[in-house]
């Protein structure tokens, strides 16, 4: 009589511990589906922000005015530019911050961040550059911090790695004639 106390006892230990598996990794699979969920609102979130005609604009904007023949002296900085000029370069240069943030953080995907916005994210990080370096200079002297950390991070990898080597990481059919 004992051992079967023992055996029921046993499948009763093993049928309580099944069940706690089964819960932890629903648990986690639930965990899991929120964040993606959380990240695709983000993601949706800057896209129509940067889908709108005002964003698209001054992105156009910067990039013209910045690399054309032109263009302001870098010495003066970001701050040195003429407006509406100067508001444009923040408003663009901004977007790519918050969303570089988000990647630095680890709330987004570097990959797909850069991805999404391979082009300008290179062609803004180009023209703005040689003005957020002598910006940088002057809030050195100041002792004032750094700007734009996070833009640059994203820039460097989108600048180092071929378009090719980042859509990989999707499955994206190609059409063939």
């Amino acid at each position: 009589m004992e051992s079967a106390s023992w055996v029921v006892t046993a499948l009763s230990m093993l049928v309580a511990i099944s069940a706690l598996m089964v819960s932890l990794w629903s648990a986690r699979r639930q965990t899991a589906d929120a964040q993606k969920a959380a990240i695709m609102r983000l993601v949706a979130e800057f896209i129509v922000v940067c889908r709108t005609q005002d964003f698209q604009a001054a992105q156009r904007t910067v990039v013209a005015e910045l690399r054309s023949e032109s263009a302001p002296d870098p010495q003066g900085g970001i701050s040195g530019l003429p407006e509406p000029l100067q508001s444009k370069v923040k408003q663009v240069g901004g977007f790519y911050q918050d969303l570089g943030t988000l990647v630095v953080l680890g709330v987004i995907p570097e990959y797909l961040i850069v991805a999404l916005y391979y082009r300008f994210l290179r062609e803004v990080w180009l023209a703005v550059w040689p003005y957020l370096e002598h910006e940088r200079i002057a809030l050195d002297a100041q002792n004032a911090g750094s700007v734009w950390g996070s833009f640059e991070h994203i820039a460097v990898y989108a600048l180092d790695t071929p378009f090719a080597d980042i859509s990989k990481r999707f499955r994206r059919r190609t059409y063939v004639a």
